[in-house]
């Protein structure tokens, strides 16, 4: 196949461009559009706007295996990052997946069609640089005239001395001083060689999928090297000139923490530097996680994913960062704030904006769940289940308030509202009585005085291991006749 690099003429760009706004929450996009394994970058588009974008794989609700065929693309102005707009499929490994190229139906891996595992994007050269990989392993390159794609049909990413088709998984690309770098790896799987690295030149026909056999570097990664490496590296630069490598690690107690290394040089010697994100109680499959670091507007954000339903299925977040001249990146919590403030107590808020679905010590049997694209709620419900939505500003008025929440009872039971720490009082407790599990209802429950900023805990108490039920939404009003409660 020939391809080539002056691609203005081929490109056709055929996107279902959906603006979503409202206030920022965690998850940052609709609750159902799943992107995970997120690279987010700052790219100028062709009118000229600065735009975050962002670049993921793409999840079913629900699946039954990781990632789909398709990559899609979401961007937001870099002033308003509460409003995204779905460019559409501006990639994929089978044909009949919405993906266009010379304004047909397209394949864009000829040699798979396996699902697509995380891509990245990198801008060089007046071009954008897709990266992308399979289920079974192997990476492929792609371009584009535009950030949004569509992407050209992949070249298989190979290396110069034999000719090998790389074999793994999650690439990462980063353009710096007139050289592209590639990155990539997993420690159990796919080669399990480590985090590795490489330097990338063209091929006859202008492509970056050339490996420089000799320039492969196992950056870090191997047994007993104290980074706990999985998968997912993202490389990128800070502002003291430091490169980084932010991945998924197995150094913690139970699920893997999103941390990160620094090296003066793009291809190491890396140190370990620590913990950025613990992502435990978010729902996420066993040990799964996988983001980048981006800096918008002179503000450096982590993203991250969450998960859905404890299966395959995986919400993109967010959380801003502090980095030190140093280097030092502090460690930061998961919240369900997004790249806003905290969220509004009196607005209507969906369950599914929970920054953590167990804590430390509590059960673990509710999750998140979809029943359609309108309608995502906390599910299976249990004794002792506590679920933590980091946080709530209630204002200043120091005033008391009343709990609604919409509720489709089962066994029944209860939900003491907690604020700042599980362990505390409850400042109000809300009845569920027993149903049948067939309908919804708004339930209303007393709530003492609450001024300031909190974290809220819904702890739930019910008859031994019976579903208690499931929570849609929930919204604190000040207190009036119940003739003219909205419901």
């Amino acid at each position: 196949m020939q391809l080539s690099v002056n691609i203005q003429r081929t490109l056709l760009v055929v996107a279902v461009v959906l603006p979503w706004a409202g206030r920022a929450k965690n998850p940052i996009l609709p609750l159902d559009e799943y992107i995970p394994d997120v690279e987010a970058q700052v790219f100028t588009n062709a009118k000229g706007e600065e735009r975050a974008y962002l670049y993921g794989s793409h999840d079913n609700y629900p699946s039954s295996t990781w990632c789909s065929f398709q990559y899609r693309v979401y961007s937001a102005p870099v002033d308003d990052l509460d409003n995204w707009t779905d460019h559409g499929v501006s990639f994929a490994s089978r044909k009949g997946e919405g993906y266009r190229w010379n304004g047909v139906d397209a394949d864009g891996v000829a040699w798979s069609e396996r699902q697509l595992y995380a891509p990245d994007v990198e801008y060089a050269e007046g071009k954008y640089w897709l990266a992308s990989c399979l289920a079974g392993g192997g990476l492929g390159m792609s371009v584009s005239d535009t950030p949004e794609g569509p992407f050209s049909p992949a070249v298989k990413i190979c290396y110069d001395d034999t000719g090998a088709h790389l074999p793994s998984i999650d690439p990462s690309l980063f353009y710096d001083n007139g050289t592209m770098y590639l990155v990539w790896g997993q420690s159990k799987s796919f080669g399990a060689e480590g985090c590795v690295g490489v330097v990338l030149e063209k091929d006859k026909n202008g492509i970056y999928s050339v490996a420089k056999a000799e320039t492969k570097t196992v950056l870090f990664g191997c047994k007993g090297d104290g980074f706990g490496f999985c998968e997912g590296a993202s490389l990128g630069k800070l502002d003291n000139g430091q490169y980084y490598i932010y991945f998924p690690s197995s150094n913690s107690a139970e699920f893997h923490t999103m941390a990160y290394a620094t090296s003066d040089k793009p291809l190491g010697k890396y140190t370990y530097r620590g913990i950025i994100i613990d992502p435990a109680g978010t729902d996420v499959v066993g040990d799964n996680c996988h983001g980048s670091l981006c800096k918008i507007k002179g503000r450096w954000y982590a993203f991250y994913h969450r998960g859905v339903n404890g299966t395959f299925t995986r919400r993109v977040c967010v959380e801003p960062i502090t980095v030190q001249k140093d280097g030092t990146i502090e460690r930061v919590d998961v919240t369900s704030r997004g790249f806003s403030g905290p969220l509004n107590s009196y607005e209507t808020v969906e369950a599914s904006y929970a920054s953590r679905v167990w804590m430390p010590g509590s059960t673990r049997s509710c999750h998140l769940a979809e029943e359609s694209a309108n309608v995502h709620f906390l599910t299976r419900i249990k004794e002792g289940d506590c679920v933590e939505y980091k946080d709530f500003d209630f204002g200043n008025q120091n005033q008391q308030l009343v709990f609604l929440a919409k509720i489709r009872s089962k066994a029944g039971g209860s939900v003491d509202l907690i604020l700042d720490n599980p362990t505390a009082a409850p400042v109000g407790t809300l009845a569920i009585p027993a149903g049948k599990g067939d309908g919804w209802t708004t339930l209303r429950g007393s709530v003492k005085p609450i001024n300031g900023v909190h974290t809220l805990y819904l702890k739930f108490h019910g008859a031994g291991g019976d579903v208690i039920g499931d929570v849609a939404t929930f919204r604190f009003v000040a207190p009036m006749p119940a003739s003219k409660e909205t419901r």
